[in-house]
């Protein structure tokens, strides 16, 4: 995309008759502009301290800042770039991290930014905890923050336990003896429990945001275990845009921040910076309709699935990134620009909740929970299409995954089993549930029916799901399969996001479909998530509590994994997490992404698909007409 910035400093030599001479002018500077993106689904939450799905965290990119984030305009996975940050120092045994503070820098609210503003964010993520955000990956490494942690995932948010652990430990940090030391207006220190790499990377994720402290105090302030209401629904950062409306399910308005401290800096690498006033993300399910209003011009951008790629995608091979203007794989290159199959760390699997009950979603019912049967779930795993899905429904834009770290990832085992495409062993573990787990009485108390979830608008789910139902009843339909005592019903049925992943969150669902796109890229961000008992999948899964697992020396080798500075060690313990989470069929490892991203001719996006470890970032975008 190299090219975009090429066209954006092009000067018109204009002759002008008259004294002197010639002129040379420049095209006047784009302003003002309204940048309108197509999408599916909604936030869970405006507050990056507790939200943990990717569609806020892209929001609080543009609104909130970090310490530190990632180049803009290219595929360095490294947190390099310092954003409130001026720089760090890292101590020679890797457990004190002294930040320099930039200066200078407010709040949308007028609040100066400053290293008390550092500490009031770092201490408000382990007040708040809430259990299936994101706090964990500020909690586990830093001083103190385990017994927090433990504290919340053994006796709940907001417990006494709680309380009790955060006030020893905020008095610590007060008294200049603790994990969060500042040591002048702008300088604060950061000390960890023990030395973890991925430290830095880990709070450039958006649970490290710093919100203007005087915002939130201003509305309700700081309750230990518990969600600030008006946060959901509010922001005030540093960032380059702030939030001017959000109607859940249908759009999210930002404007642009007239006093954003970047504004030099970012005209600098993107000479029309700040050229989009206005961005309005809108919700719209219906992917033909998308793909209509983009054409038509109604938008600019839209979430394009795989799944219709060759309406625009020509099969070309993604080009050198720095090279691709966007024409080269686009079928109509004067209307629509096409970035195509840059691979990513993004993965994709179905989930199975693990509870021997649910409260199902779809009947509103107490039922017994057949994927509590670890039988059940590897004839799940056998009875999914891994490459009709990758060829037919995703285009080829992936490959079938192989446990939780993606390839191509430090740690990732290639020699870890596959589970395959294969009706018969799908057969053998369904046999043996109906004959040693007495699966047809679970089926009756469920009245024979099964329901596979997806999020609505995600075709790419929804057929994944119907693949998986396909596969389901061919199994069904075979010989010497053991049959209920009544037919099966499945169905598939979608739920809008939020809804979705309220639903994963309370074990309503018992198999349902999500990604992981990485919060840093490090395995530990894997199989944290994945596998660790109070990882947010697995604490949705309920992993800890299901049948054959051993929690206890899962979770001391992914704590050993994530301390050891031996990386022989480190691959060493990965390759045994991977072995125990894929044998236990917890999840199925349906497919590692490659990209896909459209926008108009006309949008001057910054490289901002560069990299993988954000989204589009609207302050570098313009556009040409």
């Amino acid at each position: 995309m190299e090219k975009t910035k090429l066209i954006a400093i092009v000067v018109v030599v204009v002759i002008v008759a008259g004294v002197g001479g010639y002129f040379l002018l420049a095209p006047p500077a784009p302003s003002g502009q309204t940048l309108i993106w197509e999408t599916i689904g909604n936030p869970d939450y405006m507050d990056p301290h507790v939200n943990y799905e990717s569609f806020g965290s892209w929001i609080h990119y543009n609104v909130y800042e970090t310490l530190f984030t990632y180049e803009w305009d290219s595929l360095n996975t490294e947190p390099t770039v310092p954003l409130l940050a001026q720089s760090v120092e890292v101590s020679a045994d890797g457990l004190n991290y002294t930040f320099h503070l930039r200066q200078g820098v407010t709040f949308h609210d007028g609040t100066p930014f400053n290293a008390s503003c550092v500490k009031y964010n770092f201490e408000r993520i382990l007040a708040v905890f809430d259990p299936g955000g994101p706090a964990w990956m500020v909690a586990e490494p830093i001083l103190g923050g385990q017994a927090i942690e433990d504290a919340v995932y053994g006796y709940g948010a907001g417990s006494a336990a709680h309380i009790g652990n955060y006030t020893a430990w905020k008095a610590a940090n007060d008294a200049g003896t603790g994990a969060i030391i500042v040591l002048d207006d702008y300088t604060v220190m950061i000390r960890l429990a023990y030395p973890y790499t991925p430290f830095l990377a880990a709070i450039t994720y958006e649970v490290a945001a710093i919100i203007s402290p005087t915002y939130i105090e201003n509305h309700g302030g700081i309750t230990v275990g518990q969600h600030n209401d008006w946060m959901d629904e509010h922001t005030c950062g540093t960032g380059p845009y702030m939030l001017d409306s959000w109607d859940v399910g249908n759009q999210i308005v930002l404007v642009r921040n007239p006093n954003y401290w970047r504004a030099a800096d970012a005209k600098s690498m993107f000479p029309y910076a700040g050229a989009i006033d206005r961005v309005i993300i809108k919700t719209n399910e219906d992917v033909n309709s998308r793909i209509m209003n983009i054409r038509a011009g109604d938008s600019h951008a839209c979430y394009w699935p795989t799944t219709h790629a060759f309406q625009i995608y020509n099969n070309v091979s993604p080009p050198a990134f720095d090279q691709n203007d966007g024409t080269q794989q686009s079928l109509e290159p004067n209307l629509l620009h096409v970035w195509a199959k840059y691979p990513s760390y993004t993965i994709a699997s179905i989930h199975f909740t693990m509870t021997e009950t649910i409260d199902d979603f779809a009947s509103g019912k107490t039922i017994q929970n057949m994927f509590s049967l670890k039988n059940v779930r590897k004839a799940f795993s056998h009875a999914f299409d891994y490459q009709t899905f990758i060829d037919q429904v995703t285009n080829g834009f992936g490959i079938q995954g192989q446990g939780p770290i993606p390839r191509g990832m430090f740690g990732h085992d290639d020699n870890l089993y596959v589970y395959d495409y294969n009706l018969t062993a799908a057969q053998y573990y369904w046999n043996k549930a109906m004959h040693d787990d007495n699966l047809d009485a679970i089926l009756a108390n469920a009245s024979y029916t099964v329901t596979l979830y997806y999020n609505s608008g995600n075709v790419v789910r929804e057929n994944a799901m119907l693949l998986l139902k396909d596969g389901i009843n061919a199994m069904l339909a075979m010989d010497d399969t053991v049959k209920p005592s009544e037919d099966l019903t499945i169905n598939v049925q979608g739920v809008e996001w939020s809804s979705y992943i309220h639903a994963a969150i309370a074990g309503q669902v018992g198999c349902w479909m999500i990604g992981w796109a990485p919060d840093y890229a490090d395995p530990d961000n894997y199989v944290g998530p994945y596998v660790k008992s109070t990882g947010t999948y697995a604490y949705w899964a309920h992993l800890a509590d299901s049948e054959g697992w051993d929690a206890a020396t899962i979770d001391a080798k992914i704590q050993q994994a994530a301390q050891s500075q031996d990386p022989n060690q480190r691959i060493q313990l990965y390759k045994e997490i991977q072995e125990a989470i894929v044998d236990h069929a917890a999840y199925i490892w349906v497919y590692q992404a490659t990209t896909l991203l459209v926008f108009r001719a006309e949008v001057m996006n910054g490289q901002y698909a560069a990299n993988p470890m954000h989204g589009a970032y609207f302050y570098h975008m313009w556009l040409t007409s």
